[in-house]
């Protein structure tokens, strides 16, 4: 009888799946939201020269975009390669979702905090 090498299937359960998607969309979905708060607040805030719900909208969309990249970066890290590096199995492309989502976490991250300095600095209505 010929030895078998019995391929031992990896499933993802539900939560695992869904918290890769949130990994990865969550930061996008922050920085969106962020943007146009922004754009509707900013204009309230140079006319009253009350900047409070720009600073309220920033901070939240900088945590709600971090926790998105902690939870793919907490994927990442639970789908890393022991020793192996086969391409095309299932493991891998979780391990590739789950690396977007650090990589997209960090990217927007920085890009609202970036958006939130004119308003640290003091001129968001400068023109």
């Amino acid at each position: 009888m010929p030895n078998a090498v019995e391929e031992k299937k990896t499933a993802v359960e539900p939560g695992r799946a869904f918290r890769l998607w949130v990994g990865m969309l969550l930061p996008p979905v922050a920085w969106l939201v962020q943007l146009q708060s922004l754009w509707l607040t900013s204009e309230l805030g140079c006319h009253t020269s009350d900047f409070l719900w720009n600073h309220v909208v920033s901070v939240s969309a900088l945590t709600i975009s971090a926790i998105g990249g902690l939870i793919a970066y907490f994927e990442y890290r639970r789908w890393a390669p022991a020793g192996e590096n086969a391409s095309g199995d299932p493991r891998s492309r979780r391990r590739f979702m789950a690396m977007i989502g650090v990589l997209t976490g960090a990217l927007f991250t920085t890009i609202i905090f970036a958006q939130w300095l004119p308003t640290l600095l003091g001129v968001p209505c400068e023109k």
